[in-house]
């Protein structure tokens, strides 16, 4: 296997370019505070990782608040969260690195103690194996709907 390539810089179509072809995959600290908003140690860790690598992909960000899948996670479901978010980028582009922001709605994997109780939305109502698993249930058009239009205003420019 030829390695040579690693570190050579690569530009990707849309015309991004990486300084070279290491990245830092997602991690989970479980950091955030309660309400998904980025904290002084999730910065500091990532602050670790950065310099050196071409790009680095932060943990999920869930883009609906049911979509919250554990303690400690952050949000993307909030403008309020813009932000902390900003902070997170800076922090890894500060260094040199691309910053990635990875987004996600939990599904059937979110527990309802995660979401204060509510029951959980997925595709469909049939329970994740996991033993703490809660049965969630199965989304109408209108909540598809909504965790679509989540994934979308967690991505457009404001």
């Amino acid at each position: 296997m030829d390695f040579n390539n690693l570190f050579n810089s690569i530009t990707f179509t849309s015309g991004v370019t990486l300084d070279n072809r290491l990245m830092v995959a997602p991690m989970t600290t479980r950091s955030a505070f309660e309400n998904g908003m980025v904290t002084n140690d999730e910065l500091d860790h990532y602050a670790l990782l950065t310099g050196g690598v071409g790009a680095v992909i932060t943990a999920c960000a869930y883009v609906t608040p049911e979509g919250k899948a554990f303690p400690g996670g952050f949000s993307a479901a909030s403008d309020k969260m813009i932000p902390g978010l900003t902070k997170l980028a800076n922090t890894i582009k500060g260094k040199g690195s691309k910053a990635i922001l990875q987004i996600f709605h939990g599904g059937r994997m979110v527990p309802s103690k995660a979401i204060g109780g509510k029951q959980p939305l997925s595709a469909s109502s049939i329970v994740a194996l996991r033993d703490y698993a809660d049965v969630p249930k199965e989304m109408t058009e209108g909540e598809i709907e909504e965790v679509i239009q989540g994934f979308y205003e967690a991505t457009v420019e404001q």
